[in-house]
């Protein structure tokens, strides 16, 4: 299969695309099986499992400072399109909650995470590495102590569009199954590696070998600090600080699941640069991230029966079909235009400058 015949506005790192379909794709397996079946292929299939919204996340920021760094979009710009995108990816998100598919959507975090977005892009690269570093720890910190505090708030409830505005704000920031206040860490640091020469082999191998050796040592350190200090026993009880739980907010899941992230992103990076051609199918899903993710809730939600499934080899087979699928459309669909269906929707409308006044 030959490359598309144009881009939409400028060269995409197709690494990028590569690992952001990743991500897609490893959500993909999670709502569609069983993440807790042991055995070597249970643990492999579960893999995805509080990691691929990290590396979503991780790309989104690599994403922001990609479309600032762009030749055609001036600060102006960027932050018009980052406002446009949080206006309609909270509703969207909001709204998709309320249908039955069983996942905990991410859209409406993704437009937090752009409003945080708008207010840190003038910030230089070592500042965005410290916000990052302090949400990694501070962030677990403070969620533990709400836990603590309240614990039927903090329980990963999501927000829908019929939530009070309270409520929703709070689950947004502190409470829901993504917080910002943990996820700025992997964004954050998204957007650092984002300002980064991506395109140099050298970058793109340290990112794999770090990001890799750091999944396994925060891995390796929660199973030896539980072991040390025994399991945590109560809501408040502080060893959850050690553990490395999915999506349980704490420092070392977070630091693994970004190195995972990482690990994910550096090889992606290297073998799209070598392959463009054999991984170009890969990329267009990742270009297509949007309408792929809202249709495979859409999926769930109308045909959960033949689309998901509590045993693992059918969870499997499911997976892949499903996969193979999204991958196909969108091949298809990137050959002949240039964006999905639904990121048509993700370019604003025209800025309006305002007319000039006074004699001239």
């Amino acid at each position: 299969m030959s490359a598309p015949p144009r881009t939409p506005e400028r060269t995409r790192i197709l690494g990028v695309d590569v690992a952001r379909a990743l991500a897609i794709l490893g959500m993909l397996a999670v709502h569609v099986g069983p993440t807790d079946v042991p055995g070597l292929l249970g643990r492999l299939y579960a893999a995805p499992y509080g990691r691929a919204s990290l590396l979503f996340v991780l790309v989104a920021g690599v994403g922001v400072s990609l479309l600032a760094s762009s030749r055609r979009a001036d600060a102006g710009k960027v932050r018009w399109i980052l406002g446009w995108r949080a206006l309609l990816l909270l509703p969207a998100g909001l709204a998709l909650q309320e249908l039955d598919h069983g996942a905990n959507v991410i859209l409406q975090d993704y437009a937090v995470l752009f409003v945080l977005a708008i207010v840190l892009l003038p910030l230089p690269g070592r500042w965005l590495l410290a916000l990052a570093a302090g949400a990694a720890a501070l962030g677990p910190v403070a969620y533990l102590l709400g836990q603590a505090r309240a614990p039927e708030v903090y329980t990963r409830a999501p927000t829908t569009l019929t939530d009070p505005v309270v409520d929703t704000v709070h689950g947004l920031v502190l409470s829901g199954p993504y917080p910002l206040l943990t996820l700025a860490a992997p964004f954050l640091f998204g957007m650092w590696l984002g300002r980064q020469d991506l395109g140099a082999t050298l970058l793109q191998r340290r990112l794999a070998i770090a990001g890799w050796a750091t999944a396994i040592t925060a891995f390796l350190a929660a199973r030896g600090l539980v072991a040390l200090l025994g399991p945590p026993t109560t809501s408040d009880d502080p060893r959850f600080l050690v553990t490395s739980a999915a999506h349980g907010q704490m420092p070392l899941w977070l630091i693994g699941g970004t190195g995972a992230a990482v690990g994910v992103l550096g090889v992606a990076l290297l073998v799209a640069a070598r392959f463009p051609r054999a991984t170009w199918p890969l990329a267009s899903t990742g270009q297509l991230a949007l309408t792929v993710y809202v249709g495979h809730l859409v999926l769930l939600h109308t045909a959960s029966g033949i689309a998901t499934s509590d045993r693992l080899l059918p969870a499997v087979l499911i997976t892949l079909t499903l996969s193979a699928l999204a991958v196909a459309v969108a091949a298809a669909w990137r050959s002949v235009a240039d964006r999905g269906p639904l990121e048509v929707l993700l370019r604003p409308p025209p800025m309006r400058l305002p007319a000039s006044s006074g004699a001239t």
